[in-house]
């Protein structure tokens, strides 16, 4: 099995392991069982498991946000080995993925780029503690430079892994998502793009691997 069906089977495997909450595309929620689900047991045990695929001592009743650890965890399950750029911080993979340096991975601009199954969607985001974020494609690819330069701290981002597309619809599976692991579905244009105001999506990570 490649590497793109196993990411995208072990995304799965982890929504189905949470109870398969969802936020539909008219951004309704449903199958969510507590609003902090992440605090409840056995959830935070999920989430220390995915800090320890990155080599943390986090047991997943800690604060940081694990929305990278996540996907780190799904790369490393997958079987991705040093393909992947493991990281905590969203915008520190990317910028290593940006680099040239993880063939099979690229980053590159929503706005042109029909998204496919085992992508990752790159949203930025604002947050306690984060510096403003970009809100382009170019201004990411700007800001991704300066980090991987060492001229810029990181910025607070979010991804999630592409599992399935239909027309005009795509579903994303992403961790920390309203406190859980959360399949959330998005609209696409006619031309296969992303085009959904909720978030801010800067990037799309191309996966070839």
């Amino acid at each position: 099995m490649s590497i793109i069906r196993e990411l995208v089977t072990t995304a799965q495997e982890q929504w189905t392991r949470w109870g398969g909450p969802v936020e539909r595309i008219d951004g309704t929620l449903g199958g969510f069982t507590d609003r902090r689900m992440e605090a409840k047991h056995p959830f935070w045990t999920f989430v220390g498991e995915y800090w320890q695929s990155i080599g943390s001592d986090l047991d997943g009743r800690d604060s940081p946000a694990w929305s990278a650890a996540f996907i780190c965890y799904c790369f490393h399950t997958a079987g991705a080995g040093t393909r992947f750029p493991y990281s905590d911080n969203h915008s520190i993979y990317v910028s290593k993925i940006d680099s040239g340096n993880f063939g099979g991975l690229s980053l590159v601009d929503p706005t042109t780029t029909p998204v496919a199954v085992g992508d990752l969607l790159w949203a930025s985001r604002s947050g306690d503690d984060c510096r403003a974020p970009p809100l382009t494609f170019a201004d990411a690819k700007r800001e991704v430079k300066r980090i991987r330069e060492g001229r810029a701290d990181s910025f607070c981002s979010h991804s999630d892994i592409v599992v399935a597309i239909r027309d005009g619809q795509v579903d994303v599976i992403g961790g920390n998502v309203k406190q859980a692991v959360t399949r959330t579905t998005y609209h696409l244009d006619t031309s296969g793009r992303i085009r959904d105001g909720r978030r801010s999506f800067v990037g799309v990570i191309r996966n070839a691997l």
